[in-house]
């Protein structure tokens, strides 16, 4: 198996008690990287995350946060930074659905969850990884960026990848890379009150292409993995990209 180049490091994976969080949180574990696992209010999921992780002997805390809380986000990367002395990875996963209806109220929910967030960790990590002169960031946004939708959640994930290119533009002298990755359909948590447990299979072969030949349904791993590569030694030359990780879903019509 490749070195991927990450035993020792230090990273913080902002909605790493579920979902795509979770996952990266455990591949990175296994990688041999500690890990600050970020939550809002699930704090039973966050240190079941921080459990597993610290079984395969890398050191891990949970750090409750709004990510959405510009003050929160400032205390969450001082703390991390003091804890581990360093943040060579961050992993922007925390965000939420939609919200209907679409009132101002519930656009600002999403956008300060979605952008807002975005803004507040990449400018309190980036001088963090430019003393250090290396770090990875990943930012998930999501198919919904590419789908011109006039609702706070797409203009949110499509202001992510606009931000992440930018912020790469800015510190790739100092050896910083930062991309993100724009799921389609992965069954997550977040995906249970769209589509029910028992329609997910005929959704999948329907919708996904990939999954008309393929068993099962497409899972939160799916992400993990390229998160993992994202930050691995194996990616150490792309900045500034999306990478669509959707079986194919965007070229079905």
């Amino acid at each position: 198996m490749a070195d991927l180049g990450l035993k020792g490091q230090k990273a913080l994976i902002t909605g790493g008690s579920r979902g795509f969080g979770r996952s990266a949180a455990l591949l990175l574990a296994a990688e041999g990287v500690d890990v600050a696992v970020n939550y809002v209010s699930n704090a039973k999921a966050a240190e079941d995350v921080v459990r597993k992780a610290k079984e395969m002997g890398v050191r891990a805390i949970a750090v409750q946060a709004d990510v959405a809380d510009e003050d929160a986000v400032v205390q969450m990367v001082a703390r991390v930074k003091k804890e581990f002395g360093r943040i060579d990875i961050l992993i922007h996963s925390a965000g939420i659905s939609g919200l209907s209806p679409e009132t101002t109220e519930n656009w600002d929910r999403v956008i300060k969850v979605h952008l807002y967030s975005t803004y507040f960790l990449g400018r309190e990590i980036a001088p963090i990884m430019t003393d250090q002169k290396y770090g990875k960031i990943v930012i998930v946004s999501s198919i919904a960026a590419h789908q011109c939708g006039a609702n706070a959640y797409c203009c949110g994930m499509a202001g992510k990848v606009c931000y992440a290119k930018g912020l790469a533009k800015s510190l790739a002298s100092s050896n910083v890379t930062v991309n993100t990755v724009s799921p389609g359909n992965i069954f997550t948590e977040m995906l249970d009150p769209f589509v029910p447990a028992d329609q997910r299979r005929p959704f999948s072969e329907k919708n996904i292409p990939l999954y008309r030949s393929r068993e099962g349904i497409p899972e939160a791993d799916e992400v993990g993995k390229v998160l993992l590569f994202l930050v691995s030694d194996l990616a150490s030359h792309i900045t500034g990209q999306d990478i669509a990780v959707n079986g194919g879903q965007d070229i079905h019509y």
